[in-house]
């Protein structure tokens, strides 16, 4: 099964549909959350479709963007994490090789080359 899907997950719905439409006009399926729990609860049923995690920092319910990479990296490591917030999110850069910050704002083409890198070195 190849691994062709993103999870988005972000609780700014402006900032979310803005991101699925980035991958979804570079060929990239998309599914989109606006909690750290949903995102977990599709990746414990879907993790051979996930090539990659979009999350922002901040976000609703009990996991943040931080510890749903955290989770990820751990048990998926061969799914790639970028990490994004208007804040500086100091742990990131530690929760693994998978894991990439891009701060906001952030340009579409920066993402973009930050998540085929982090796809790269995650596989």
């Amino acid at each position: 099964m190849s691994r062709n899907t993103v999870i988005v997950v972000e609780d700014e719905p402006l900032v979310r549909l803005t991101s699925a439409e980035m991958f979804a006009e570079a060929g990239i399926n998309v599914v989109e959350f606006t909690d750290g729990d949903a995102a977990m609860d599709y990746l414990r049923d879907h993790k051979g479709d996930v090539a990659a995690v979009f999350t922002d920092v901040y976000l609703q319910g009990d996991t943040d963007g931080l510890e749903l990479a955290g989770i990820v990296s751990e048990v998926c490591p061969d799914i790639a994490v970028l990490v994004t917030s208007g804040q500086r999110a100091g742990r990131a850069e530690r929760l693994g090789p998978s894991v990439r910050y891009v701060p906001k704002p952030w340009h579409p083409a920066d993402v973009l080359n930050t998540m085929r890198d982090a796809v790269r070195a995650a596989a």
